[in-house]
Formats: structure tokens, C-alpha cells, sequence
């Protein structure tokens, strides 16, 4: 801050376990406090190391609150934005923060629709079918609400369709990219069966470019081998990204991190730019040396 005071100090901080999402304790200024959330991933208390309740609060069906109760204790203030399950609540707005999208409490629907399309459910501006059974943490898709129990550890429990979009965004930020520029990443490739891997050792990378009028040979998009939707509309290069004149194949450095999936659709430029094409993305190759 401007009077020399550290924000990090400041700040509220909420410990989660690995792999969940509801948070175990809150951290504010030396002082812990344990969290107490129902079945859905809502926190519905927040109470001292001993025991007692300093925050409660209950949501309404679709997410409105219905009571927020602060701890009488004068020397003891505690507040919560965590509303459901992955939502933190803009005070200013009264909007909650949901990963992809901004969700309305007084609507019960989303403010714009879902990414991924139908895929997500017929209503592209709808939370979930049921909000006392399930939750959509990232703002895309429904999903069995589940406090703090991860989904590898239910039995039969399919696997997480977005997962990838998580391990690319900690990826990405463990490389010094902004949250712009991660978003851009990962908006370039369909949400669903995005993954991060390392390059074996002999993994090949093929890529169109116009010899650096607007994309260069040595660049971050790579396709593994040539398929019926490997062209522009399937790899959604307007001309203006790419030119495709040229086309150069490399050899992609054994370890080094690599994105996989298929190409988004950037519809916005015509439709044309279907997407879908498998690609590959490599961050940048000529600062790391990882094409040769």
C-alpha cells in the first residue's frame, strides 16, 4: 500500500487441501479460523481454534442470501464471499464470480452463456438442474456436489473432463503469464480433453507459417500430423493470424511441456473457423530453445 504497509499481510487467505475446492480455514492477519461447509461445498460457518462460531450464513435455493450472522465479539470481525461452490461474491455488484462466468443470484442464471456450448446443458445461461444436488464450480457444467471429497476417490467416478483447463491455467501461471494471457491460451482450445504433458523423445511438430509476416516458423502452435480437418477452418487460422504459406516440421525437446488438445472454434472471424483440429501448443519455443 501507498503508507508502506506489505498487502500480502492485509489480505485474507483461504487454505484448501490439494485437489478440492471448498477451503479448510481462512488466515487474515496471524488469526485461523475453521471452516464448516454442508454437503454442497457452501461454507455455512466459520469458527475460532476454540470452537466457536464467528461467521454464519445460509444461502437461499438459487444462491440469495438469507442470513449472514457476524460473531458478537466486537474485537472479533470475520467476513465471507464465499457463496457456492467455486463463486466469491462482488460486493459492488452483487454478482458472483464463477471461474468462466459472472452468475445472478436474483436470476439464477448466468449473465453470458456457457463456453462450451450445448455440451454444457440445453439452457446456455443456466446454473444447474438441481442446486441442492449439484454444483458448477468453474462455471461451465453441472456436477454431484460432494463437500471435500475429490473425484478420483468415489468409486466409478468419471474423469474430470476439465481437468486439463485447471493444470494448463497452474501451468501457465508457474511460467510468469498473466491471467490475460493464460486465458487467451487456454480459449484457444476447446475446454473439454485439453492436457498437459512432457514431450517424449521423439515427438514432431508440424506448423504452418508465412515466414514471419504474421506468424513465424519457430511459434507456440503446432499440429502432430496431418488429418482431413488440418486447414484453416479446422485449426482456425484467420489470414490475419496466418497466412499459411509456408509449413516446417520440428522436433520438440524430450521434457519439455506441451499442450494438447483441439483447436476452438473463433467463430468471430466467420464461420469458417470451425476448429477442432488436434494442436499442440509450446510456450515459447524461441526464448527456451525447445524446437529444433
Amino acid at each position: 500500500y501507498a503508507d508502506g504497509t506489505v498487502g500480502y499481510e492485509q489480505s485474507i487467505h483461504w487454505l484448501y487441501e490439494p485437489g478440492k475446492l471448498t477451503p479448510s480455514a481462512r488466515y487474515e492477519q496471524g488469526q485461523l479460523h475453521y471452516v464448516v461447509s454442508d454437503h454442497q461445498g457452501t461454507v455455512r460457518e466459520i469458527c475460532t481454534e476454540e470452537g466457536k462460531v464467528a461467521w454464519a450464513g445460509r444461502l437461499f435455493t438459487w444462491g440469495e442470501p438469507e442470513f449472514w450472522t457476524i460473531s458478537a465479539r466486537k474485537e472479533e470481525t470475520v467476513s465471507c464471499n464465499l457463496r457456492f461452490c467455486g463463486q466469491y461474491e462482488d460486493e459492488e455488484s452483487g454478482l458472483f464470480y464463477n471461474r468462466f462466468r459472472y452468475y445472478s443470484p436474483e436470476t439464477g442464471q448466468y449473465l453470458s452463456p456457457d463456453p462450451l456450448g450445448l455440451a454444457g446443458g440445453v439452457n446456455p445461461y443456466g446454473y444447474v438442474s438441481n442446486p441442492v444436488s449439484f454444483v458448477d464450480p468453474f462455471g461451465l457444467a453441472g456436477c454431484p456436489g460432494i463437500s471435500g471429497v475429490k473425484s478420483s476417490s468415489i468409486s466409478n467416478a468419471p474423469p474430470d473432463p476439465y481437468k486439463g483447463v485447471q493444470d494448463t491455467s497452474a501451468y501457465l501461471r508457474s511460467m510468469g503469464m498473466s491471467r490475460v494471457q493464460r486465458k487467451q491460451v487456454i480459449d484457444s482450445f476447446e475446454l473439454s480433453g485439453m492436457s498437459v504433458q512432457k514431450a517424449g523423445n521423439n515427438l514432431y511438430g508440424i506448423r504452418f507459417h508465412d515466414y514471419g509476416k504474421t506468424a513465424r516458423a519457430e511459434g507456440q502452435y503446432l499440429f502432430e500430423t496431418f488429418t482431413s480437418q488440418t486447414n484453416r477452418s479446422g485449426l482456425a487460422l484467420p489470414p490475419d493470424w496466418n497466412g499459411m504459406t509456408g509449413i516446417k516440421q520440428w522436433q520438440i525437446t524430450p521434457g519439455t511441456a506441451i499442450i494438447k488438445g483441439r483447436a476452438a472454434p473463433q467463430l468471430e472471424y466467420g464461420s469458417l473457423y470451425s476448429g477442432g483440429a488436434e494442436q499442440m501448443f509450446v510456450l515459447q519455443p524461441w526464448k527456451y530453445g525447445s524446437l529444433k
